[in-house]
């Protein structure tokens, strides 16, 4: 299990979803709740049985996102580059809702 654990100030879930796109289709991102631009942030290689390792749902991390994911997720922003605390926005209220928030389809 291929584990990078970013934490302590240095890198934060913001900062990771800032540049998904520079990120493996292979990582999933976890974190701890609540979600936020400054939580720790944990990317993975999910078991083989696509699960979160047990190891790191024992230390209190949740599945937020596969990067793949993520990508598919700003494809909404086709046309028109979002600023990249539209993209964090938009990858936090689709972590926590599965759904994309209004502001997306009114700019």
């Amino acid at each position: 299990m291929g584990i990078t654990k970013f934490s302590g100030g240095a890198v934060t879930l913001g900062d990771i979803l800032a540049k998904v796109g520079e990120i493996s289709d292979e990582e999933t991102i976890l974190s701890r709740r609540p979600w936020q631009t400054d939580g720790d942030v944990l990317l993975i290689r999910l078991d083989e049985e696509c699960r979160v390792p047990l190891p790191a749902k024992n230390a209190g991390w949740e599945y937020f996102m596969e990067i793949a994911t993520a990508k598919e997720v700003l494809e909404v922003f086709v046309g028109a580059p979002p600023a990249p605390e539209e993209r964090v926005q938009l990858l936090l209220f689709y972590g926590e809702n599965d759904a994309f928030p209004d502001w997306v389809f009114e700019r």
